[in-house]
């Protein structure tokens, strides 16, 4: 159990722009934020509920946003939109 808390606090880390802003955003000290993203105390039920809410949030969006288009390769020496 202990490593999908640690990944899931790493990937909402990744999220919100790593450790610090993750501990801000959890309202909980960079100390202990960094115990339980090391794995040497278990993460409290609470905290790991609101990282996983994180997670959650960007997932849903990532679903919800409209696909990216893709664009076609121009053979070579010819620039887009140019005639």
């Amino acid at each position: 159990m202990v490593d999908v808390h640690i990944r899931t606090l790493a990937r909402a880390a990744e999220i919100v722009g790593g450790p610090q802003a993750l501990a801000f955003r959890l309202k909980v000290t960079p100390s202990h934020l960094s115990l339980w993203m090391g794995g040497l105390e278990p993460c409290p039920g609470h905290v790991f509920l609101m990282a996983v809410d994180l997670v959650l949030e960007r997932e849903i969006a990532l679903q919800k946003a409209p696909p990216v288009p893709k664009l076609e390769a121009q053979p070579s020496g010819e620039s887009p939109g140019v005639n």
